[in-house]
């Protein structure tokens, strides 16, 4: 009997010495699980990410905007053709940002440009700037503002005046078929007449200048 206490109580000190390594081998066990499971969370999250050259994780760049461009809209300007004999269309690109009165101003500084074409000559007096257009799509009317040099400059005789106020017209009624009204103006002002002949006072019907 006395042989078997010192035995029974050498097996109780080692349990008492072994229960605290085991409740370190526990909790040692329970924080390598925690830092793997951190570990796969945080490749999972950079696994979409760039990384720079210093191999830290760097935010994507932001998306770009898709603006518009430069030479977005294609429209149609006429002039007369060089022997008066007709017209030339010349296909032209010009820059747009979807507002119609902007496009129209862009669609009149190229006609005031003057013709790409050797077959064609400008019907608007030398000098001539588009200073504004305004359209409205519920009415479907339009106006257009060219400088002084549209009267000032002009030749004169009822030819030129019809193939310069055609130029106009066909050109508007060309890219903006849902125009019905053009109202022409000289410096902001409506005038009477170019250099006497045809009337400026009211509105024009683009489409029948086709």
């Amino acid at each position: 009997m006395n042989d078997l206490r010192p035995a029974d109580g050498d097996e109780l000190q080692e349990g008492v010495r072994r229960g605290p390594r085991r409740r370190l081998l526990l909790v040692a066990l329970l924080l390598l699980t925690l830092a793997a499971a951190l570990t796969a969370w945080w490749l999972k999250e950079q696994a979409g990410k760039p990384t720079d050259l210093l191999g830290t994780s760097a935010e994507a760049p932001a998306p770009v905007l898709d603006l518009p461009r430069a030479g977005d809209r294609a429209v149609v300007v006429v002039f007369p053709r060089w022997d008066g004999n007709g017209w030339v269309d010349e296909d032209r690109r010009v820059i747009s940002r979807g507002q119609p009165g902007e496009d129209l101003l862009a669609l009149m500084e190229a006609l005031c440009a003057g013709p790409e074409s050797g077959r064609a000559i400008s019907a608007l007096p030398h000098g001539t700037r588009a200073l504004a257009a305004f359209v409205d799509p519920r009415k479907g009317s339009a106006v257009v503002d060219f400088s002084r040099e549209l009267v000032v400059g002009h030749p004169g005789g009822s030819a030129a005046e019809t193939a310069t106020l055609a130029s106009i017209l066909r050109t508007v009624a060309s890219n903006f078929p849902q125009i019905t009204a053009c109202t022409i103006l000289v410096e902001g002002r409506q005038v009477g007449t170019l250099a006497g002949h045809l009337d400026l006072t009211h509105p024009f019907t683009p489409r029948r200048w086709l």
